[in-house]
């Protein structure tokens, strides 16, 4: 018996050996081992893996595979706008059938209702605005390297030269001038689809690409960084207002209508923070807060690499006595202060999302009347994220998916999947596990 078991035993371990040699043969050459399997071995195994389960459940209206991997969703109207590397789609919205497709260097939406369209550029070729339906051409801007996508605007850059760049502010429908304005210096860093500025950055990373991939409303004022400095446009005149510079210990954002500038210099084994926000017209100080980390620094140094968290109209902030605040960056008001232990955890221009202390409940916070719109128990993992059209609680421990009314915490849907969220759009989400993706409507 002895024998036999070793016996068994090397014959095992001969065609462990020959699986290895099969699979190594295979990962090297992209050998096909199922020739009437078309494609190559990974689309392949990706096949067979999303055969093997649904991408919800509720199931999706539909579920398809795209040329591509996906990085976000938006929907618009009756159509999804798909995004990929190099590649930009749309599909119905409830029927998945394809509705055209085009090569882009870089894209996004731009626009809002009967006003939206597709803005893809291509190096050399500028951009041009497609009708999200259709696929057809409704404007070009021949010669921009760039462009920031909003609900109300489209801002192009364009760049004659090395050096001086100038930026039109363009009707998403139509592309009619609203203004043009030159901006000096090195401008072509900030070419391709909406380049960080210097303003706020997501407060939640949960779902963020299809966070950031709906359009917005355009700020007052922006904060463009060129040549190491800081030049401030009002997006409404179109007139530079002014160029402030940084130091080693301060950083300088524009968010709600002021220029923002947070300093933080080490002291007996700390930070020390200070906030000034000053008129964006006059350079004038209008509000002083001392205490304030805006968690823009790290390191021994307290050096500040980062932009600080939240949205134009409001920021997040550690109070010197722990406790997380939501702030006004326009008049430097405490919009809300949390309890002892609490963590402010998402936020847009409306709501702030507060994680209470136990880890299990989320508050949502009216950020114009400071008080609670509505709570809700969750799970210590869950991870939560906030849109334009729903919140978002996913725990991927449970692998449950929820959406909540943003004003009243009304559930909109609740899913079982591991599926990533894509979009987020007034009817329902859009949902993908690797190259299939479908589109989940709320209940």
């Amino acid at each position: 018996m002895a024998r036999g078991a070793v016996r068994n035993f090397e014959t095992a371990l001969g065609a462990i050996g020959v699986l290895a040699l099969i699979i190594t043969a295979i990962l090297v050459t992209g050998w096909n081992p199922l020739p009437n399997v078309s494609g190559n071995i990974s689309d392949w195994w990706e096949k067979v893996a999303s055969s093997s389960g649904k991408l919800s459940e509720p199931e999706t209206l539909w579920a398809d595979r795209v040329g591509g991997q996906p990085s976000a969703a938006v929907i618009v109207g009756d159509a999804v706008v798909v995004q990929m590397r190099g590649t930009i789609e749309a599909r119905g919205l409830r029927s998945g059938t394809e509705l055209w497709t085009k090569e882009a260097d870089w894209a996004a939406v731009a626009g809002d209702g009967a006003t939206q369209v597709v803005i893809v550029g291509r190096r050399g070729k500028g951009l041009e605005a497609i009708d999200p339906a259709a696929g057809t051409v409704k404007w070009k801007a021949g010669d921009a390297v760039g462009a920031w996508t909003y609900r109300d605007a489209v801002l192009a850059l364009s760049c004659g030269g090395l050096s001086d760049c100038t930026l039109t502010a363009h009707a998403p429908k139509d592309g009619a001038q609203i203004w043009k304005l030159a901006l000096p210096g090195i401008g072509r860093v900030l070419a391709g689809v909406n380049s960080d500025l210097l303003g706020t950055r997501l407060l939640s990373d949960t779902f963020d690409d299809a966070v950031k991939a709906t359009p917005g409303a355009v700020p007052a004022m922006l904060g463009f960084p060129i040549d190491q400095r800081v030049q401030v446009v009002d997006t409404i005149t179109g007139k530079r207002l002014r160029t402030e510079e940084p130091t080693t210990s301060s950083r300088i954002v524009v968010v709600g209508g002021r220029v923002l500038v947070s300093t933080a210099s080490p002291k007996d084994g700390n930070c020390r923070y200070s906030l000034e926000a000053r008129d964006a017209g006059t350079g004038k100080a209008v509000w002083k807060k001392d205490g304030y980390d805006l968690r823009t620094s790290s390191g021994a140094g307290c050096e500040q690499r980062r932009d600080p968290a939240g949205a134009d109209t409001v920021i997040a902030a550690t109070r010197g006595d722990n406790r997380e605040v939501f702030l006004s960056p326009r008049d430097g008001r405490e919009l809300f202060v949390g309890g002892p232990g609490d963590s402010l955890v998402a936020a847009d221009s409306q709501y702030g999302l507060v994680r209470g202390a136990d880890k299990k409940t989320l508050q949502v916070i009216n950020l114009t009347t400071g008080k609670t719109a509505w709570k809700q128990e969750i799970t210590e993992k869950a991870d939560v994220a906030i849109t334009r059209f729903a919140v978002l609680v996913n725990d991927p421990g449970a692998g449950t998916l929820k959406a909540y009314k943003p004003d009243s915490g009304t559930l909109r849907l609740e899913a079982k999947t591991t599926s990533d969220v894509l979009g987020v759009g007034p009817d329902g989400l859009m949902v993908s596990r690797g190259r299939t993706l479908g589109f989940l409507p709320f209940q």
